[in-house]
């Protein structure tokens, strides 16, 4: 069809040979025949010829009429398979975009969970402004591991549970699942037909903690549809994989979610990926023509029928006027044994007629171009175009009257339109299909990426007399995959390149350094006690402050240079200009200047300090996996010396830091393969007597190792959290212990369970307690709680109030390592204490270092104006326990008195014949 609508010939040549279609006037030398049954031999020919040219007519009629009907029908199934291509790109459009706002809602929800309590409020608001991004949602919700939902854009909080749902238990089931869609489902809530889209929620650990879910209203599809230029006999519809119904227009609502009962319908569309077929539909008995799509990587079907009546209504309407003109030019035909010229004039005219009625099928191309949705167009050989279709016109700018008949040079500016004519010179010379992408300026100045498609248009003869193209706007597309790009390479809070992107670049810089031997370097800064500020003050304010520091190092490092986040407080920078280790050192040093300059964070002046680890390329590692690593190793030698500096690596890092991994995880499993257990330590009264409480120390036998001392190992369990649980243990074991002894026999005494600053910091610190006490059936006063001097000071406020709660409970409170810290006398006061611990630093040189003597004179007096109770430790000699005992100290222990020892040799502590060294008179 497309290579007669190049014809130059206004008439086609089967109409236009009708007029050789006549017979030869007789002349005077032809003898009239004989009469045979009444008709004379003249007529007789007359009437054979007549009837001749009749049948020839008609054949040609016939061809005709074939060969439209074959034209119409084709011409419907590449309709059919268009609207099918645009509806598979338009619910293609719709699922990307949906499922963008899943991803920023999987991600938000997974950050605010990991972070603690969750307000409402605010996800519910959060929820609304992404649910306003995808009005093809009618909701957007959240719920949790039990299918009970939590949040919802609506504000409005559904009771219903959708646990028992297959979509549900899929994302449970599945961690790799992705976006999981389910089968068409009547809601609960909504009590609608709709569709579900989903992504599961889950912990850094991987535990399933809910999903998120959008969900697409039948309705709103069906009234989607209506759109699409079907005529009232056509049919839009979606199904899903198992090609059960999901929206229909028109509508049937009764066959919603069940499956296709036409097994010619659903035998086609199963046996292939797209087509297009005829077929009877049972459902209202109009016979259509079919065409689908399944939609590539997503289980759904597009589908979209047309009415065989309404496509050969031109071919039905052609046909009458045919059959109407055979009859009329059978007359015509019969009169011309008396009346030739007027029947010759007759034939002529109805030829012209016919021509007009063919030449109509220009017409039906454009109106194919015009019910597409995407640009689309046809040019001549000369690259002239001969229709182009609203869409292409509305992206030139111009009207479609004006672009007819021009070059892309007239239509495009040049630098564009020699791109198009490249393409299409492209397309003329091989005789093949082109397909590229290619940005546009439309007619509003808006840039727009479209992707471009052009076929070569052939004549009966084979020859190449023109193109026809069609370009879909992907603009929307191409931002979301960016996004999704940005999102996958950037860190959420800080918008710093990741681990993905930072190799990525370090590749680029190690391609282009390629034989110019110019160094380059790691650098792995890791912010000192970051955790205090998370723990103290809240995650929002340490997600402030990571901002903050965040714009510092920026300002303080060049363009050239990457700076990413690699997780929690650590960041990694990529130094790609510089000329050897002094210039590095400078820049790290830098860094740290920069770091150490306080920062304001809600009303908060916070002060940190900084680790660097380095390490340089070659000489430490060709890829980004080794240099992290060694300048990991750098960066804890940094912290290991004090922290607030920088390390280069050296290769004898990597043994202690390999000697550090072994033993944190060999620590992971000490407390399940029991190899933790506690020693005691008896303290006493100055003046003897038997003991009047116990310090519980903890103590790690290694299978291999033999006994780790507590410094080696607690710095380890306090880094990685692992001190909750193995605190948590400590409180649990000392408790039932000093019951243990008493259901012996043994009088009652305290036992002193020492406090990680992690443990104090942990919000269930009192109900953990109180839990443990009333399990082990201790009483409180029996407890004796040591927290150190420093934690305290770590957040005054919250520190009262934690030991208030403590003291509530009834338990003893003790201040260890006094003096050594802030020994702030204005916070001591508000503390609710028993005891101050003297640290055993002072103890040791008391005697012969006078610094120390006046220093735990002064301990005693402020303890006995404050009228708490004093206890000193690490007492090794009589004249260090002489010395105590004249200036009023009213407690001690220490290796005089007894190393700590296990929980079975305690017993001879109330021994009678073990008696504790007295002061000398």
């Amino acid at each position: 069809m497309l290579a007669r609508f190049f014809s130059d010939s206004p008439i086609h040549p089967c109409l236009a040979g009708l007029g050789g279609c006549h017979a030869p006037e007789p002349n005077a030398e032809t003898p009239f025949l004989t009469k045979q049954n009444g008709i004379s031999s003249r007529q007789f020919v007359y009437v054979v010829i007549a009837l001749l040219a009749l049948a020839g007519f008609c054949a040609l009629l016939g061809l005709e009429l074939n060969h439209s009907y074959d034209t119409e029908m084709a011409f419907a199934r590449r309709n059919v398979e268009n609207l099918a291509d645009s509806l598979e790109g338009r619910t293609r459009g719709a699922v990307e975009k949906i499922d963008l706002v899943l991803l920023e809602v999987q991600y938000s929800m997974q950050q605010r969970l990991a972070k603690g309590p969750v307000s409402p409020q605010a996800v519910n608001a959060e929820l609304a402004r992404l649910l306003s991004r995808i009005p093809e949602s009618q909701s957007l919700r959240v719920a949790d591991a039990t299918g009970t939902f939590r949040y919802d854009a609506s504000g409005k909080i559904s009771s219903q549970s959708i646990g028992d749902r297959a979509y549900f238990q899929r994302n449970k089931n599945d961690p790799k699942a992705g976006l999981v869609f389910s089968e068409p489902i009547f809601a609960r809530i909504t009590q609608n037909w709709v569709i579900t889209l989903s992504r599961s929620l889950r912990d850094k650990d991987g535990r399933f903690l809910g999903l998120v879910q959008a969900a697409v209203n039948a309705d709103s599809l069906q009234q989607h549809f209506q759109t699409l230029n079907v005529g009232e006999g056509g049919v839009v519809a979606l199904y899903d994989a198992e090609l059960r119904l999901i929206a229909r227009t028109p509508p049937l609502p009764n066959r919603l979610g069940k499956s296709i009962l036409n097994t010619e319908i659903s035998d086609n569309i199963r046996s292939r990926e797209k087509g297009a077929f005829e077929a009877l539909s049972h459902q209202d008995g109009i016979r259509r023509v079919f065409g689908f799509r399944r939609l590539e990587n997503l289980p759904f079907v597009v589908f979209v029928g047309l009415s065989r009546d309404e496509v050969l209504s031109e071919w039905y309407r052609k046909l009458t006027y045919y059959g109407a003109t055979a009859v009329v030019l059978a007359l015509a035909l019969l009169g011309l044994i008396l009346v030739w010229q007027r029947s010759y004039v007759r034939a002529v005219s109805m030829a012209h007629t016919m021509t007009n009625a063919y030449d109509e099928s220009s017409s039906r191309i454009r109106a194919l171009l015009d019910s597409i949705p995407d640009l689309a167009w046809i040019k001549d050989n000369a690259f002239r175009f001969h229709a182009v279709n609203e869409a292409y016109a509305r992206m030139c700018g111009k009207p479609a009257e004006e672009i007819i008949g021009k070059t892309v040079f007239q239509v495009w500016p040049e630098a564009l339109a020699r791109t198009f004519q490249n393409h299409d010179e492209a397309v003329l010379a091989s005789g093949k299909p082109g397909h590229f992408e290619v940005l546009v300026t439309n007619g509003e100045g808006q840039p727009r990426t479209l992707d471009y498609i052009r076929v070569p248009v052939h004549n009966e003869e084979g020859e190449v007399v023109g193109m026809a193209g069609i370009a879909r706007d992907i603009t929307e597309r191409k931002e979301a995959e960016a996004r999704i790009r940005h999102l996958a390479e950037h860190d959420a809070l800080t918008d710093l390149p990741n681990r993905s992107l930072l190799s990525s670049r370090m590749a680029d810089a190690i391609n282009r350094s390629v034989g110019s031997q110019a160094p380059m370097a790691l650098l792995l800064l890791d912010l000192d006690h970051f955790k205090n500020i998370n723990d103290s003050l809240g995650h929002e304010v340490g997600d402030k402050l990571l901002q903050l520091a965040t714009e510092r190092l920026r300002h303080t490092l060049d363009a050239a240079d990457t700076l990413s986040r690699s997780g929690g407080d650590e960041f990694a920078i990529l130094l790609t200009e510089c000329s050897g280790a002094p210039m590095i050192g400078r820049i790290a040093q830098r860094l740290l200047e920069t770091m150490a300059q306080p920062f304001n964070v809600d009303g908060h002046e916070l002060v940190l300090s900084a680790s660097v680890g380095i390490s340089m390329y070659p000489h430490d590692g060709t890829d980004l996996g080794a240099l992290l690593k060694n300048a990991d190793a750098a960066m804890y030698s940094a912290k290991a010396a004090g922290r607030n500096t920088y390390q280069f690596f050296t290769p004898e890092m990597n043994a202690r830091v390999f000697e550090r991994l072994s033993l944190e995880n060999s620590l992971r499993k000490a407390l399940p393969r029991q190899e933790l257990m506690l020693y005691y330590q008896p303290q006493y009264r100055v003046g003897g007597g038997d003991p009047i409480g116990f310090e519980a120390l903890l103590r790690w036998r290694h299978p291999e190792l033999g006994l780790v001392p507590p410094a080696r190992f607690i710095p380890i369990a306090e880094e990685t959290n692992l001190i909750l649980p193995i605190g948590e243990w400590v409180l649990a074991e000392a408790c039932r212990q000093q019951m243990a002894w008493q259901r012996a026999g043994q009088p009652a005494t305290t036992v002193a369970v020492n406090l990680s600053p992690v443990q104090f910091r942990q919000r269930n610190l009192v109900s953990l307690v109180q839990r443990v006490l009333a399990e082990t059936g201790l009483p409180a006063a029996q407890l004796e709680l040591e927290i150190t001097e420093s934690l305290l000071m770590d957040d005054t406020e919250r520190a009262v109030e934690v030991l208030h709660e403590l003291k509530s409970l009834g338990i003893r409170l003790s201040l260890d390592d006094f003096g050594t810290g802030y020994s702030s006398l204005s916070y001591l006061k508000r503390f609710p204490l028993d005891k101050i611990k003297i640290d055993q630093s002072f103890v040791r040189d008391m005697i012969k270092d006078s610094g120390d003597a006046a220093i735990i004179q002064a301990i005693i007096a402020i303890a006995a104006k404050l009228e708490l109770g004093v206890i000193a430790e690490g007492v090794e000699n009589q004249s260090q326990l002489d010395y105590l005992a004249l200036h009023q100290c009213g407690e001690v222990q220490g290796y005089l008195f007894s190393p700590p020892v296990p929980a079975a040799e305690v017993c001879r502590f109330f021994n009678s014949a073990t008696r504790a060294p007295a002061p000398m008179a």
